[in-house]
């Protein structure tokens, strides 16, 4: 084959995988978009097509994957949904792969591609605002109470009445005000959770299509020693009376116990990785924590304890994040 004929081979390649890539991302944010919450979980994957094609076929194609989706996005469901994937899932789908390719490891990427994807999406609600005139945390309560309102609709319509669906819609609206205080850790968390589990998903694929990143192994992660303090600290806070005071700390007492549940994970993961039957006991866990949330708050406190116990190898120092 010519060099012409390679290159005019490689060009297609590359423009067929951002179409696809293009498709295929919008496809799962916009099931995101008209299905909440249920959609979640396709937004949650939806910039791995862009993340792909940037480790496959190059920066230019993640490019036009992550802009052509944005673009779609806006045309279709308008700015503030384009604005929302380009935070939410654009920042992600582009940086995520750079830092991979320039060999950082899995928990350097997570943290500064959830750092840039909150910058984004700040400014881009900062714009929006400013555009149209709308007060901020207006326009996120309008967001949150449309989510419950919609929330609350699927289950009357799944047959659920009388007293059942008041109690329901009065659950809905304590929810909405507990999220009114937490959505700044909670759109943290959120970010993070995208990053991760694109994160593992890049890791898979690069496996089987032999591109070449340095994640590193997940049971050796461990957060920061000081990170304990900041978790005291705003334990503390929130039992005084300001909510001046309360609120920032309820938000930082969240992302804390997020990075301990991680890092109880990895632990859990060194311990069942030991075990014969490694695969099942994960497959137990995973539905355990689906059926059993407080489980979560388990596991955070065996990360926590972590700092003194060093449950995986009591002998040897961890690397710090």
């Amino acid at each position: 084959m010519s060099l012409a004929l390679q290159a005019d081979h490689a060009l297609s390649s590359r423009l067929k995988a951002a179409m696809l890539g293009m498709i295929g991302s919008f496809v799962l944010f916009a099931a995101y978009l008209a299905i909440p919450p249920i959609g979640i979980f396709s937004g949650i994957v939806a910039p791995f097509p862009a993340a792909y094609a940037r480790l496959r076929y190059g920066r230019l194609t993640g490019f036009i994957v992550t802009l052509g989706t944005t673009a779609l996005t806006t045309a279709l469901f308008g700015l503030f949904a384009g604005l929302l994937y380009l935070g939410m899932c654009g920042v992600t789908g582009l940086f995520m792969p750079e830092l991979l390719a320039r060999g950082h490891n899995g928990s350097r990427t997570v943290f500064w591609s959830t750092a840039a994807n909150l910058t984004v999406m700040v400014a881009g609600i900062f714009l929006y605002g400013y555009s149209t005139g709308q007060n901020l945390q207006m326009l996120i309560s309008t967001e949150i109470a449309s989510s419950m309102t919609q929330a609350a609709a699927i289950y009357e319509k799944s047959g659920i009445k009388g007293e059942e669906l008041e109690i329901l819609k009065q659950t809905m609206s304590t929810i909405s005000a507990l999220l009114n205080r937490l959505y700044p850790a909670l759109i943290t968390t959120l970010i993070a959770v995208i990053a991760g589990c694109n994160l593992a998903l890049l890791k898979k694929i690069a496996d089987k299509s032999g591109i070449s990143i340095n994640i590193g192994d997940f049971a050796s992660f461990k957060n920061p020693d000081l990170l304990v303090w900041a978790l005291i600290a705003a334990g503390f806070s929130t039992l005084l009376p300001s909510p001046l005071v309360t609120t920032p700390a309820l938000n930082i007492l969240l992302l804390a116990s997020l990075l301990y549940f991680v890092q109880g994970m990895a632990v859990i993961s060194v311990v069942i990785s030991r075990q014969s039957i490694a695969g099942i006991l994960k497959v137990g866990l995973y539905i355990m924590l689906v059926l059993q949330p407080y489980l979560a708050a388990l596991i955070a406190g065996i990360g926590l304890f972590d700092l003194w116990g060093d449950f995986r190898t009591p002998n040897n120092k961890q690397e710090n994040l």
